[in-house]
């Protein structure tokens, strides 16, 4: 890769601890908005860093055209995404939604939940009560940032990304002592 170096962003809070272990990484945490354009796509211009934005994505913008970036699903999100048949492009994120889910959002307007890992959709059907099988439908990060660029994904502001409870928990603890 134009002899710059490759950086992994890890999904899975566990899987990047056990990648930093074998070497001199350490892991930090950020949300998908602060990196999907400026380090993972390369639009830049699409990214206005703010107060906000942790200094290491800072860094990382500020060196992009030297080091590409990698996004890694969990090994979970890969595996239901074989299971399902999903296909992905090198560095997508499958993403499971599941129908007749939905969550009330801000305004009263329906939030519809695009889960990381299969698992965690059916457990969140499971826990409204459903006793009818969950029905999964399968997509990828990088088919609905396309869609919602080209405008045609209906009610785009209703989408909204949920990793693994885990996951979302440690980095919620991470966030809080940085």
């Amino acid at each position: 890769q134009d002899g710059g170096m490759q950086e992994n962003i890890y999904f899975s809070y566990s899987e990047a601890t056990n990648a930093a272990s074998s070497g001199e990484s350490v892991v930090k945490v950020t949300t998908l908005d602060q990196i999907m354009y400026p380090l993972i796509l390369k639009r830049v211009g699409m990214f206005k860093p703010t107060a906000a934005t942790p200094i290491e994505v800072k860094n990382a913008i500020a060196s992009s055209s030297t080091t590409s970036y990698k996004l890694v699903p969990s090994a979970a999100a890969l595996t239901d995404a074989k299971n399902t048949g999903t296909t992905l492009k090198e560095g997508d994120i499958p993403l499971f939604s599941i129908a007749r889910l939905a969550f009330a959002g801000s305004g009263g307007q329906p939030q519809v939940p695009l889960f990381l890992e299969r698992a965690d959709g059916v457990i969140s059907y499971t826990r409204l009560g459903k006793s009818d099988e969950a029905v999964v439908r399968t997509t990828s990060l990088l088919d609905v940032l396309d869609s919602m660029e080209r405008g045609t994904r209906p009610a785009v502001g209703q989408l909204e990304f949920y990793g693994n409870a885990e996951d979302v928990l440690k980095a919620d603890e991470m966030s809080s002592s940085q």
